[in-house]
């Protein structure tokens, strides 16, 4: 079964569980039209298209907003009623493709990002793998702000919308020095951290940067 129904297979059960933790309303079925075009305004307001130009900014979303558009999975988002989005920015998504070894032995990194390089090395993975990585970013049907995770659980986990879970565990609910870890399928601990919650946000969606692009399982 693809990842596309997969995911709508798990709708109302991710819903239905995402509610709970957080004491959220039942969602509507879709975002409004105008909410779609505000919530898209809001993230390519600085948009620059990695394959054509590069600005080199390593903490903007250029890399996961193109990787979103040649997917569709701007379109899977629009679906929902409401969504809760962790961003990697262009230096994380680097990062997981190096670690991936798709940038070649002996890469160096630099002050600007080489964007156009490091979406070609992603998106050498394959749009299947590509869209299964993204959605694995989506808590579908739920709006959780950053102030809700820090006043919920110690730690839970949560269903997202390629249908595997992710554990976010709050280890510190100073409003200052937050300190918000997402444990996903990589291997390793403590990497994965909330950066900036609530980068953008509309009536039914929010977006966190994360520091680490995060990964599923992607042997299955």
């Amino acid at each position: 079964m693809g990842p596309r129904r997969r995911i709508a297979t798990t709708f109302a059960a991710t819903a239905a569980a995402a509610g709970m933790a957080v004491g959220l309303a039942a969602p509507a079925t879709a975002l409004s039209d105008a909410e779609t075009g505000e919530f898209l305004g809001k993230l390519t307001a600085s948009y620059n298209d990695p394959t054509v130009s590069n600005d080199g900014n390593p903490y903007d979303f250029d890399i996961v907003t193109k990787a979103a558009l040649v997917t569709g999975a701007d379109k899977t988002l629009a679906s929902l009623g409401s969504f809760t989005l962790f961003a990697p920015n262009d230096r994380a998504f680097e990062v997981t493709a190096n670690n991936l070894g798709l940038l070649g032995k002996n890469y160096k990194y630099s002050a600007k990002v080489d964007e156009g390089r490091v979406f070609n090395a992603i998106a050498s993975l394959g749009a299947d793998k590509v869209t299964e990585v993204l959605l694995y970013h989506v808590i579908p049907n739920a709006k959780v702000t950053g102030k809700q995770v820090l006043s919920g659980p110690f730690t839970q986990r949560i269903d997202m919308a390629n249908s595997e879970k992710l554990r976010v565990t709050v280890l510190s609910r100073s409003s200052r020095f937050p300190v918000i870890v997402l444990g996903d399928k990589d291997g390793r601990v403590f990497n994965d951290l909330v950066v900036r919650p609530d980068v953008i946000s509309t009536e039914n969606t929010v977006v966190h940067s994360v520091s680490d692009v995060l990964l599923p399982d992607l042997d299955n």
